[in-house]
């Protein structure tokens, strides 16, 4: 009787892998895990009002550069109207309107209603390292030159004739940083293409 019993243990132990039987089922995958929170940074309106005393400044805390150099612009102009004509009256309204839009821009910023200033290095970076190097570095550079300026004034006169230059340069670089958007978009639809025909397909 004891043989018996061991000989049909054996014989169910061996039918899963005799030829005929079908294959086990594959254990089934464990659950994926959920995708990481985007990573967001609060920006202080308060402080980007505060830094808009002096015109762009808050918006370059923001890390919104091309908002910050429109707005600087803009006030270099304003002022040089102001000497030159009886428009004094735009100087108050570009201050004016780097307040309420410092304030505005940090709202949207930590609601999510404007996309992130990002770096196109690394995804999932969070992109506000960048912005506060370079905001650091601006700062720097500014407290170095007006601490020079204090002890060796530094004439300011030339810039009546050659203040068009700055046009020029602001148009230059907005349209180096519209290239090389275009150039990194196209970047990385190649990239994306390339993983979509590499990955396998089910038939």
């Amino acid at each position: 009787m004891n043989e018996q019993e061991t000989y049909q243990q054996g014989q169910a132990s061996a039918a899963p892998n005799s030829p005929g039987a079908p294959p086990l089922a594959p254990p089934p995958l464990p659950p994926a895990a959920p995708p990481a929170a985007p990573v967001t940074i609060r920006r202080s309106p308060g402080l980007a009002v505060v830094l808009s005393c002096f015109p762009g400044l808050g918006h370059l805390y923001l890390g919104l550069y091309q908002r910050a150099f429109a707005v600087f612009i803009s006030f270099v102009a304003a002022i040089w109207l102001s000497e030159h004509s009886t428009l004094g009256i735009l100087v108050a309204g570009v201050v004016l309107f780097g307040f309420v839009d410092a304030y505005r821009q940090a709202q949207a910023l930590n609601l999510g209603l404007v996309a992130e200033p990002t770096s196109a290095a690394a995804p999932g970076v969070a992109p506000a390292r960048g912005s506060r190097l370079g905001f650091g570095v601006f700062l720097l550079l500014a407290g170095v030159f007006l601490l020079y300026n204090q002890f060796y004034p530094v004439d300011f006169t030339f810039l009546e004739d050659w203040w068009p230059g700055l046009l020029v340069l602001a148009g230059v670089y907005m349209v180096f940083a519209h290239v090389r958007d275009k150039r990194r978009q196209a970047e990385r639809a190649a990239a994306a293409g390339a993983t979509s025909s590499d990955s396998p397909r089910a038939f």
